[in-house]
């Protein structure tokens, strides 16, 4: 995909990376359910018969459910393609969501959120991977990060009316997203690249002219050439998690994703996102339910922006840039605790310095959402070749399945037996390792094909072999 036929039209990648995204939206309101309805639990409003323990486990399942739905993503990627693998995380996904609405009983909550987390798992395997796929190289970043958006769309919904409703309206407006998004996808198109791998060149050309909006067929052709040669190249290796370890080419990929999913999900985003009313109603004046919606609106305002940033300013830049404003939020906001939890001053002079926390998670927020909420998974997608491309996002999936559930999971223990102000420093020096990592080892791969990023990468791993046969002999 070397250019753009003058008589294409790029509005079905738009429109198709719109609607994939859309999966989010349920994936933002899963993950912010608990901000408005742990505080129900506790007021008796839910009517639910639930100690913080339990909640602890209801919280953290659904990442845990996570993991077997990147089995299921990666099986069905392969074997039944792209689309029909975004549909199939509808069912899990629906029969979560509908166990949440009818039962009052936390075990089966836990069940019914370890299934949620199922569809999450599937969702998040096949969606980048999608969209790195359709989309031409001056947009794949700018439609990537629409996953962003949907979820901070979710999230904000949650925030916003969550608080104000029943439970049953509250688990019935997270119900609405599944299917939402379930119709929203019924029409979007196969992924060129799957009929390629498998050999289906009339498949792949088909789709090809769909998502690219043209009938320019000679055009379409030499795009396809291009693009099938890789895949060949690709294909002749092993398509095994086996071949992903052991080959030298994918091994500077690998350190990359593995360490921006660290970034991602050990800097604390989930455990904030889910305890946020919580949060704020033990460290500020200002009314936790109104601070979660001010909240979710400049999350989804830095989602936005980040969209448009993509466009012009390159992955590296935008990741430090992330990096550093998390590590100094968080930062500050473990410096309040620590002074309200460790040296417990006074309710007046707290009073005084009650906007650091406010201050600090919005920071966290805007800074998260620009650069280490999502350009991870774009990377992920963008990074390995069509071979491994499957294994590989659904292996990095579930390593943030787990980390995920050992942030959620921990985070009420460890602010119980060490003080919130460790809580939030552990998380900022996930942080300020991460200015380090990203400077040195992270590639820009901002306005490159994806052939392009693999040619790079393969020099790369080339010069890595030369480099060790010559130690050898030595």
């Amino acid at each position: 995909m070397c250019s753009v036929s003058e008589t294409s039209s790029r509005s079905v990648q738009y429109l198709a990376g719109l609607s994939v995204s859309f999966a989010f939206t349920f994936t933002g309101a899963v993950l912010s359910w608990p901000s408005p309805a742990i505080p129900k639990f506790k007021n008796g409003e839910a009517n639910v018969q639930i100690t913080d323990e339990q909640s602890s486990w209801v919280v953290a399942l659904c990442p845990l459910g996570a993991l077997l739905g990147c089995y299921f993503g990666q099986v069905l990627n392969e074997k039944v393609g792209r689309r029909r693998t975004i549909l199939a995380s509808v069912l899990p996904g629906l029969i979560g969501a509908l166990l949440i609405l009818f039962t009052k009983t936390p075990w089966l909550m836990c069940v019914a959120r370890s299934i949620i987390g199922v569809g999450n798992g599937i969702t998040a395997v096949v969606t980048m991977v999608y969209i790195t796929e359709i989309a031409d190289k001056e947009i794949r970043g700018a439609i990537g990060m629409l996953v962003q958006v949907m979820m901070n769309i979710g999230s904000l919904l949650v925030y916003g009316i969550g608080p104000f409703v029943s439970y049953t309206v509250l688990n019935s407006i997270v119900l609405s997203f599944v299917i939402l998004y379930g119709f929203a996808c019924l029409w979007v198109p196969e992924s060129p690249y799957y009929h390629l791998k498998d050999g289906r060149l009339a498949l792949a050309k088909k789709e090809f002219m769909f998502i690219k909006g043209t009938k320019d067929d000679k055009w379409a052709s030499e795009q396809l050439a291009i693009m099938r040669s890789h895949v060949v190249e690709s294909m002749a290796n092993k398509t095994t998690t086996k071949e992903l370890f052991t080959n030298v080419r994918y091994r500077k990929a690998l350190y990359v994703v593995a360490g921006l999913k660290v970034l991602q999900y050990m800097t604390g985003t989930c455990a904030i996102q889910a305890y946020l009313e919580p949060i704020f109603r033990q460290s500020s004046s200002v009314s936790g339910p109104y601070v979660s919606i001010v909240y979710g609106f400049v999350q989804l305002a830095a989602g936005i922006t980040a969209t448009f940033l993509t466009g012009c300013v390159g992955r590296r830049v935008l990741m430090l840039t992330s990096s550093i404003g998390v590590a100094i939020s968080l930062t500050a906001v473990g410096i309040y605790f620590f002074l309200q939890d460790y040296y417990q001053l006074s309710a007046q002079t707290l009073s005084s310095i009650s906007a650091i926390p406010l201050v600090g998670v919005l920071g966290f927020n805007i800074l998260y959402s620009i650069g280490l909420g999502n350009l991870p998974y774009i990377m992920q997608a963008e990074l390995f070749p069509i071979n491994v491309k499957t294994v590989a996002s659904s292996l990095a999936t579930m390593m943030a399945a787990i980390l995920n559930f050992f942030v959620t999971k921990s985070y009420q223990g460890i602010k119980e037996f060490f003080g919130h102000y460790t809580v939030f420093w552990s998380f900022a020096s996930i942080a300020y390792f991460g200015i380090f990592f990203i400077y040195f080892f992270v590639p820009e791969t901002k306005g490159k094909t994806l052939e392009e990023v693999q040619d790079n990468l393969n020099v790369e791993a080339v010069e890595m072999e030369r480099l060790n046969r010559e130690k050898q002999k030595e």
